[in-house]
Formats: C-alpha cells, sequence, structure tokens
C-alpha cells in the first residue's frame, strides 16, 4: 500500500461523528429493537409465559402451604397423658384451646389440666380465661392448688375474685400465715390481709377474721401458741385446772371472748376434765339435782350415749359409768353400751328388773367365776326362784 493511500486510510471514517445539528431522527431504530411502537405491548399477557392450567396449579400449591395444619386435639391429649412429646402453640383457634381444656378435665389428671390451664392464662385475655376456667370448677379447683404450692397468692386473690370464689379468700390468711410461730408476725399478716381483703369477703368470712383477730390479740397477751381456738382451749384447760381445779373463771371468759360453740366447749372441757380424771368436777358441771323429783338430771348439749362413750376411752372406774348409763333413756341403748364398756352389774340389774331368768343365766356364762358380779347372778337367780 503506497503512502497516500495509508494515509487516507486512516483519515477516513466509516462513521460520522455525533452532531448537535444533525436533523435525522434515530429513535425509531431503538424502538424497533426492544419492542412495538405501542406503549400497551410493553406488559405480556400471562398466559403468553405460562398456560392458565399451569398457573392453576401453581396457585393452589401457594394456598394449600399457607393452610395451618394442626395436630388433632385428642392426640395430643393423650400424648400428655402417656408423658410423650407435645406442642401447644401450635393451637391458635378459641375453639381448639376450649376443647384441650375440655378433654383435658375428662382425663381427671391434675398435671395434664394444670398444663393447660397455664397455656391459656399465657395465651387468652385475663378476662376471657377467668370466665372460661370459672364454668370448670374442676379447673378452678386444680389452678387453686397449682397457685398455693408455688405462694402465688396475689393471683389466688385475684382469681377467687374473678371466678365468683370470694368465700375462699379467707383460705389465703391462713396460708399466708402457715408456718409462722410468731403470733405477732401472724397479727401483722392479718391486719394487711383485711385493708387489702376485707371488702371482697362475706359476712361469715368477716366475722371469722375478727374471731381471728381476738385469738390471737388474746394469745400475744397471755404468751401461748396453740394452733387452734380448740387446742387453745384445752391447754388453758389443763393449765388454770393445774393450779386449781374448781377455778372456770379464765376458761368461761375464753369461751365468751372467742363465741365458742356449746357443743364444742363442753366436748373439749369434758375430754380434758376425764384426761386429768377430775371425775367430781365432771360431777357438778354436768350432773344437776332436781328439787321437785328429789333425783340428779343430766344437763349437757351432750347427748348421754355420746357422753358415756367419750368419758369411756379415759377408763373411768365402772360405778362412774354406770351411773351416767342410769341417764340414758332409751334401755336398749343402755344396755348395749353396759354391755360394750363391760358394767357388768348395770346390765345385771337391768335384767333383774326385767325378771329375766334366760338373760341372766347366758350373762353368767360371760364373766369370770368368783367375782362380785358372779355371786349377784346367783343370788338374783336364788330369789327369782322363790
Amino acid at each position: 500500500m503506497d503512502v497516500a493511500k495509508e494515509d487516507d486510510f486512516w483519515n477516513i471514517s466509516s462513521s460520522s461523528g455525533f452532531n448537535f445539528d444533525d436533523e435525522e431522527d434515530n429513535s425509531h431504530v431503538q424502538e424497533s429493537i426492544f419492542s412495538s411502537s405501542t406503549e400497551e405491548n410493553l406488559t405480556l399477557p400471562i398466559h403468553s409465559i405460562i398456560s392458565k392450567v399451569g398457573l392453576d396449579l401453581v396457585l393452589d400449591d401457594v394456598k394449600s402451604t399457607n393452610q395451618r395444619v394442626v395436630a388433632p386435639v385428642e392426640e395430643t391429649i393423650k400424648k400428655m397423658s402417656y408423658s410423650q412429646k407435645y406442642y401447644l402453640p401450635q393451637y391458635q383457634q378459641f375453639d381448639e384451646k376450649m376443647l384441650l381444656l375440655d378433654l383435658a378435665i375428662e382425663t381427671l389428671d391434675g398435671n395434664v389440666i394444670i398444663k393447660i390451664v397455664l397455656f391459656l392464662k399465657a395465651t387468652l385475655r385475663q378476662n376471657i380465661f377467668y370466665h372460661q376456667v370459672a364454668k370448670r370448677k374442676l379447673a378452678v379447683r386444680h389452678y387453686a392448688n397449682y397457685l398455693i404450692s408455688t405462694s402465688g397468692f396475689q393471683e389466688l386473690a385475684d382469681m377467687y375474685m374473678a371466678t365468683g370464689n370470694s368465700y375462699n379468700m379467707i383460705e389465703i390468711y391462713y396460708l399466708i400465715g402457715k408456718n409462722i410461730t410468731n403470733k405477732e408476725t401472724v397479727f401483722k399478716k392479718l391486719e394487711q390481709f383485711m385493708m387489702e381483703h376485707l371488702q371482697k369477703v362475706g359476712n361469715d368470712e368477716k366475722s371469722e377474721l375478727y374471731d381471728q383477730m381476738d385469738f390471737l390479740r388474746w394469745q400475744i397477751e397471755n404468751k401461748q401458741q396453740s394452733e387452734s381456738v380448740i387446742e387453745q382451749l384445752a391447754v388453758l384447760c389443763k393449765i388454770e385446772w393445774t393450779k386449781n381445779k374448781n377455778n372456770n373463771e379464765k376458761v368461761m371468759a375464753f369461751k365468751k371472748l372467742l363465741r365458742i360453740d356449746d357443743f364444742i366447749f363442753e366436748w373439749t372441757i369434758l375430754n380434758v376434765l376425764a384426761s386429768m380424771e377430775l371425775w367430781p368436777q365432771i360431777n357438778n358441771l354436768f350432773i344437776k339435782p332436781n328439787w321437785l323429783t328429789k333425783k340428779h338430771t343430766f344437763k349437757s348439749i351432750i347427748n348421754p350415749e355420746l357422753f358415756v362413750y367419750c368419758i369411756g376411752k379415759h377408763n373411768p372406774s365402772k360405778d362412774i359409768l354406770e351411773q351416767y348409763l342410769n341417764f340414758i333413756s332409751d334401755s336398749e341403748t343402755s344396755l348395749h353400751l353396759g354391755k360394750k364398756l363391760n358394767c357388768h352389774k348395770f346390765v345385771i340389774q337391768h335384767f333383774i328388773n326385767q325378771k329375766d331368768r334366760n338373760s341372766l343365766v347366758n350373762y353368767r356364762s360371760k364373766i369370770p367365776p368368783q367375782i362380785e358380779e358372779y355371786f349377784l347372778i346367783e343370788q338374783a337367780l336364788k330369789n327369782l326362784v322363790n
């Protein structure tokens, strides 16, 4: 290639440079490469990419993957009963949760019931939780026991109020004071409890709380530690009657202060007196002379049969037992007790009064020979012959 041609090669360009003054419009070239000339053709119909059948299959697959799959409630409760693995959070619907609770209650398994109750407590609004639990007494009972075991006394109080069990509120005080031996500490806890909950309890419970306050105040003043009013009454009786067996002043004042029921009071002092073998004091309290009939009358709220049975446990003499057997109006009952307590003289005298020779002969075979009662029967049989 000669020099002239070589220069022409490098100086001639196959393309012209960009000129702002060019009037030729090249936009149609770019449009022809990527799309049609109309704007609506920029979006392709979906069916030009995938068939309708294929699209339906894809959408069905997406729908199925979004569906919530949970195990049957019955199966989960069964797993819980057999201590197998289970998963409660899968149950999100209210109806499912209620079915869990009802089936748990049907098992009568406390562990299963409380696990479901706690699950509902964590996943339901509080008012709905209490409302549903209140309908199921067994659930209330197990939840209360759980709260007691975990010392959740504030939650227990809230639960009792929300479920209409306010009559159980007083139970919380006794739980709080349990195992506290210092009576002043217990008294302070009672005061605090009454400030917080007194308006929530019924009249009977209020009366009991005030009585308990009087009892604790009495114990603090007298430096006593008994756990109950009845136990304290028995202790007080022993203390007072050891000092002076005829002094009943403090015992009666204690009864009046704490409004102790007559039957409980008489039953307690009877057992204390009998255990101390204060038989004359028992007679003074329970046997009163009748000036009209010139006979003694039994005066007690305790019926005579139960009275005899009570003192019989403390091994009194047969004369004492026979004295009280005579106050039983029903002869068959007194005869039965007389035989049971081996009050031979009482039984023999009953048969003598009935002139029942056969019963005397039969009874003679049941007592040891050569004792006083044996000869008493022998003499009675001779008299009946004459």
